[in-house]
């Protein structure tokens, strides 16, 4: 079966499947064993195999900080806020139409920061100036001071744990930031009476409707540079097999767990975040039931579940292998956009100098070197 024959298939079997997908949340494609069973693995498959087949539709994951939503509703009043705010259920996060109404909204359920209220106060008007229409933008927040030229580049860090950028300033980009009070990287859009963020949809790299006509740059997610993506026809294979074997084991394993779906779904993604902290990724199966017998539960709830997983040691073993050969997979096209990245005006590196980017997204799927940025990301915080 060659590769055309088996995206095919898949997006057959895809479309008889269900799975709940979180539209303002990008999911790692490894992790969607563990979110939606064999229906996950097989979509992050599916996805896979799209983003290389379709690099054009890849964008930048910048890593911005911190991510905001900013934009107009229904009636045109133009407003700053964070997730927290746009999702609280009595809309009161949206009735923020002023720097200082901000201040006052966090000082009304007590959260104090100070450190960003002077930054929501410089960003407002050229925010406001740059969109016009109705709806929401969601970004993150590049950098809020005029960037100096450092020997060709502007050089700027918004997460303290994160990606240290580099852009050349006579880039098309550099020529965007330059001379900027802020910049602000845009990439999903929100209607305005959409509910939450669950329904915010990728800009596919542009900037929607804002316009680059304020002090506040908008900057847009589109790589500078189109990828070339080859599909190593051999681990699509290896995925493949995988789900056949042990999907109908894990999902079992999943559907007849002792706890709520998304509480149990939990257990193997911090546990898989833990490993990545510790650099091992190594006798993944072997290492969760430990890490399950010293996780914080009630007595009762954690004998349910231990004997749960305990019924259950090959269902266990087969999601971890899926999790495994769908991140050795997203690896290979993750390094082949690093490398297509090298080229780029913009450059991103790590702190120990590794040249890198946070990383890439396509298809409604985050493509990370989880053993690259995201190591050191949360072994941050």
């Amino acid at each position: 079966m060659n590769l055309s024959e088996a995206l095919a298939l898949l997006k057959t079997k895809l479309d008889k499947l269900s799975i709940n997908e979180d539209k303002g949340h990008l999911d790692h494609p490894e992790d969607l064993i563990f979110l939606g069973g064999s229906a996950g693995a097989t979509r992050a498959l599916q996805s896979t195999i799209a983003t290389a087949k379709n690099p054009k539709t890849v964008t930048i994951k910048w890593d911005g900080y911190p991510a905001l939503i900013f934009g107009r509703d229904s009636n045109g009043k133009f407003s700053i806020m964070d997730k927290h705010m746009f999702n609280k259920k009595d809309g009161t996060g949206r009735q923020v139409f002023s720097p200082e109404q901000f201040v006052e909204y966090d000082k009304a359920r007590g959260v104090d920061r100070a450190s960003l209220w002077p930054i929501i106060a410089e960003i407002w008007p050229g925010l406001a100036k740059a969109d016009r229409s109705k709806g929401y933008y969601w970004g993150d927040l590049l950098f809020h001071q005029p960037l100096k030229d450092q020997n060709g580049s502007y050089v700027f860090k918004a997460n303290p744990n994160g990606i240290t950028y580099k852009v050349n300033v006579d880039s098309d980009i550099g020529k965007l930031i330059g001379g900027k009070r802020a910049g602000i990287a845009v990439h999903q859009y929100i209607a305005p009476d959409s509910p939450t963020t669950d329904q915010a949809t990728s800009l596919d790299g542009t900037i929607g409707q804002l316009q680059n006509n304020s002090d506040v740059a908008i900057v847009p997610s589109a790589m500078p540079t189109a990828p070339k993506i080859k599909v190593d026809g051999k681990l699509v294979k290896n995925v493949q097999s995988a789900i056949q074997k042990y999907g109908p084991s894990v999902d079992n394993l999943m559907d007849t767990a002792p706890q709520a779906r998304n509480t149990f779904n939990q257990l193997f993604t911090v546990y898989i975040n833990k490993k990545i902290v510790a650099g091992d990724l190594n006798n993944l199966a072997s290492g969760f039931m430990d890490f399950v017998e010293a996780r914080p539960m009630t007595d009762k709830m954690k004998a349910k579940i231990v004997e749960h997983l305990n019924q259950n040691k090959n269902a266990i073993i087969g999601a971890f292998t899926i999790w495994a050969e769908v991140y050795k997979l997203k690896m290979s096209i993750v390094n082949q956009l690093n490398k297509a990245a090298e080229v780029s005006p913009v450059k991103g590196y790590l702190q120990d100098g590794t040249e890198t980017h946070e990383g890439f997204v396509a298809n409604g799927l985050k493509f990370v070197d989880r053993m690259g940025f995201s190591r050191q990301n949360l072994a941050g915080r």
